[in-house]
């Protein structure tokens, strides 16, 4: 190859690598808007009122502090709260953005907040929007609010910076159902068709200056049929459809033993909940399941010692006894009320008895799951009884002697 040659492969090899290290896509974080959290609600009129909680970058590096001009900014001026109505949400989210002189990036939203009018209609087409558009993050947490979204996106919590950072930490907590926008998608679509999320709720904090201060609660869990709110689960219910889905991972859970009015507290350690599904020769579909609890004794308000085994036992039973309650109100809320296989047993069937579940799945839920029999098989450790051998706070007479 001649030298002429060389120089202008040489020359040309430069020229393609400049272009190739260019930035000609770029976006100063100064142009956008930085979305932390997304609510949806659903006006009297039909519409759906898209709300955001946005980063501001200008107050959180040493700003002014305070209330930004926006729709709303919290006590140290690191968020503000920005909302728009539409016919459609996609529709919001381009009125959304006539209100903003930033581009709207969605790529670090974690929390998606539905407020339960705008559930009750389908949440079809939020879910399409936000798995579709490929900035949205699939593994933002999913809510459900009691309140409107709105005033949930408002909140000024004072704990964290943001209830977006609220939202995201009990999501970490598992302080409920740990759901992601990506498994809520693939539960409805799935063989159950059926899905849950954490209800939450605002509640008061003593020392709020106003209500945009107040903070925010794990109320339950709420039940979807399809893409559809179909109801709510009160605080037992929402442990038996936790332990059964093996979502239950924070609890302390309190009982009375079962020939004494007094209580004692075990806190969890682990859980696992297995499935079998079965059907027999003659037809009949059962679901066999084996629930296993290891905790730790934390409180004990009786006067028995803490390391004998007679009391350790009866501990055992007792939360036993405790379990199942929450189990069968669970099942008798869901499966027998709400006819809405939120367990996902469609799935366990489907997987062993593939053939059988194709031949019924068009009636799953309003004829078959209902009429499953369910096995609980319970099984219940005491790792740890704590610091102290024999109950606190009271006199040495009152300690039972073995």
């Amino acid at each position: 190859m001649s030298t002429g040659k060389r120089l202008l492969s040489l020359l040309m090899l430069l020229v393609f690598a400049v272009a190739a290290a260019g930035c000609w896509d770029r976006r100063e974080i100064n142009d956008l808007a930085i979305v932390l959290a997304v609510g949806v609600d659903r006006n009297p009129n039909n519409n759906i009122l898209l709300s955001v909680q946005l980063f501001f970058p200008k107050v959180a590096g040493g700003g002014p502090q305070g209330n930004t001009g926006g729709s709303g900014g919290n006590a140290a001026g690191q968020t503000i709260m920005m909302s728009a109505e539409g016919v459609t949400i996609a529709d919001a989210l381009t009125q959304l953005q006539l209100k903003l002189s930033r581009s709207l990036f969605w790529g670090q939203s974690e929390v998606i907040i539905i407020g339960k009018e705008a559930a009750a209609k389908g949440i079809h087409s939020y879910i399409d929007l936000f798995l579709r558009y490929i900035q949205f993050r699939e593994h933002a947490y999913t809510y459900i609010s009691k309140d409107k979204a709105v005033d949930l996106i408002k909140l000024q919590p004072p704990l964290e910076r943001s209830s977006a950072e609220v939202l995201r930490e009990m999501g970490n907590l598992k302080l409920g159902a740990q759901i992601t926008l990506k498994e809520l998608a693939q539960k409805i679509n799935g063989a159950s068709q059926a899905a849950m999320l954490t209800r939450i709720q605002i509640t008061p904090f003593a020392t709020a200056v106003d209500a945009t201060h107040n903070n925010i609660k794990v109320a339950g869990i709420d039940i979807f049929n399809k893409d559809k709110f179909v109801g709510s689960l009160d605080e037992q219910e929402s442990l038996g459809i936790l332990t059964i889905c093996n979502e239950l991972e924070t609890k302390i859970f309190s009982f009375p033993l079962t020939k004494s009015a007094d209580y004692v507290s075990v806190n969890l350690v682990h859980s696992k909940t297995k499935i079998v599904p079965h059907i027999d020769k003659k037809g009949i579909w059962s679901i066999e399941m084996f629930v296993e609890m290891n905790g730790e004794l934390v409180l004990n308000t009786t006067d028995q010692l803490n390391f004998d085994p007679k009391f350790v036992q009866q501990i055992k039973q007792a939360w036993s006894h405790a379990i199942s309650r929450d189990i069968e109100a669970s099942l008798l809320r869901v499966q027998k009320q709400l006819k809405t296989d939120a367990f996902g047993f469609a799935n366990e069937f489907y997987r062993h008895y593939p053939k059988q579940f194709n031949q019924v799945k068009e009636r799953w839920n309003d004829q078959v799951f209902p009429e499953i029999q369910v096995n609980a098989h319970i099984s219940t450790q005491i790792n740890r009884i704590g610091k102290s051998t024999v109950p606190q706070g009271g006199p040495e007479s009152y300690i039972r002697k073995k």
